[in-house]
């Protein structure tokens, strides 16, 4: 009677399709799948600007400075806004949170379009990057709480190509609409499909998000006492101070790339603009690979520290290479080398904004981890923006390759010099427990 009533239990939970577990593998791939479709097309709102600097300049005879001033505008709103949003994700409502970002955003990018005011953009983009800012710690809070364990580096994979396909998605429309009609295209595009996207977000949310209550997160690094006690928890510490040195200098060389390297194109090979452009597209289509080379590279390298190091080491002998064979003007030399930094530093930013949260959401809030290496992220990018246009209207490109061999061998040394010191500390911690 006992075996009879199980029987008829199992039944019933069997007969909802919410609850068997082929029904819950299909709602676990089809809830990656719309936290991919909504990223990667907010990449569309938001690099349009930095996709069309080139044109946006001659249009508006503006300096490199000046136009850079409105990607740091933006930067500055997204990197602020993903703190912000990392420490108070807990609390929003995410249905509604990411259909608002995505509607305000479509609207600011229809605004830029539309105006022909040259001071008013970078308004117009502050608001943008503001508004786009709760996307990523809300989506991986979404998923952290919504999948079990057997999806986890399915989503890291797939999420850590949003940013390289949405890259390549915005720099391939650019430079169709750049070579047929108008750079202003790529503002409308946005701004008629980023609300197309908050529909379909609106409807399959509540159909794909689990019923349940949400296994509860812990809101700061908490460590086993059992297993190393405080030292444990101030070396936990130490990893995300060398993951928001990685952050700021990750986003400051990638970024950097992706928006001066048409105009680096242009400038130095006299390319014309569309081709220019199109060339760029190297830079995501290799990104996209980098998220996979992280993935596999943390199999033997089990360190996201010593990891990081490592793609920061090849980079710097990359960018080192364009330094180098500069005076023989090979554009491909040039391009290929930056496309391959691009893959690299898409690995790192996979490392930073995806990995951590994700593998390590039972030590800490992955929203509010993703939120705050994430703002890091975006403090790099506001320096790149401006920074290495004012390098480049006082002194040349040159002098930006070097800033940014600099920037990625300073991030090699404290990489590699950190997994020292924790090597010679951990040591006697292990001698002295036992």
């Amino acid at each position: 009677m006992d075996n009879l009533k199980a029987t008829e239990q199992e039944n019933t939970v069997n007969s909802c399709p919410c609850e068997t577990r082929k029904g819950a593998d299909k709602r676990a791939v089809w809830l990656i799948v719309l936290c991919w479709l909504v990223y990667t097309c907010s990449y569309i709102g938001k690099l349009g600007y930095n996709a069309n600097i080139t044109q946006i300049e001659t249009q508006y005879g503006a300096s490199h400075a000046n136009a850079g001033m409105v990607s740091t505008f933006f930067f500055f709103a997204y990197g602020i806004g993903q703190i912000v949003n990392g420490i108070f994700c807990k609390k929003y409502n995410i249905r509604y949170v990411v259909l608002g970002s995505l509607l305000l955003s479509g609207g600011m990018n229809l605004a830029v379009g539309f105006v022909r005011s040259f001071a008013l953009l970078k308004y117009f983009w502050l608001v943008n990057g503001a508004a786009l800012s709760v996307l990523w710690t809300s989506l991986i809070r979404l998923l952290s709480e919504n999948l079990d364990e057997k999806y986890m580096g399915r989503a890291v994979v797939v999420m850590g190509t949003t940013v390289a396909t949405g890259t390549f998605l915005v720099y391939g429309l650019s430079a169709l609409f750049v070579a047929f009609t108008s750079f202003r295209a790529v503002f409308y595009t946005a701004g008629i499909l980023l609300p197309v996207i908050a529909v379909i977000w609106l409807i399959f949310y509540p159909v794909l998000v689990r019923k349940k209550q949400p296994e509860k997160q812990a809101e700061s690094p908490t460590i086993n006492q059992n297993k190393g006690g405080r030292y444990a928890l101030k070396s936990v510490l130490g990893v995300f101070i060398v993951l928001a040195l990685y952050a700021i200098v990750n986003n400051l060389v990638k970024d950097g790339l992706t928006t001066w390297v048409p105009m680096i194109l242009k400038d130095l090979y006299a390319l014309p603009d569309y081709v220019s452009i199109l060339l760029t597209l190297l830079l995501p289509v290799l990104a996209i690979f980098g998220v996979t080379v992280a993935v596999w590279l943390h199999k033997k390298i089990k360190s996201f520290v010593a990891l990081g190091a490592t793609l920061f080491l090849v980079s710097t002998a990359l960018i080192g290479v364009v330094i180098l064979l500069l005076p023989q003007k090979v554009f491909a030399v040039t391009l290929g080398c930056f496309a391959l930094v691009s893959c690299l530093m898409s690995g790192v930013n996979n490392i930073v904004t995806s990995m951590v949260p994700l593998y390590w959401k039972d030590k800490i809030n992955s929203g509010k981890a993703a939120g705050i290496l994430n703002g890091f992220c975006y403090l790099g990018s506001t320096i790149s923006s401006y920074g290495l246009g004012i390098i480049a209207d006082h002194w040349d490109w040159t002098a930006v390759f070097w800033a940014l061999l600099g920037l990625a061998f300073v991030a090699t040394m404290v990489g590699f010099i950190y997994e020292m010191v924790q090597k010679i500390k951990v040591k006697p911690l292990k001698n002295s427990e036992r």
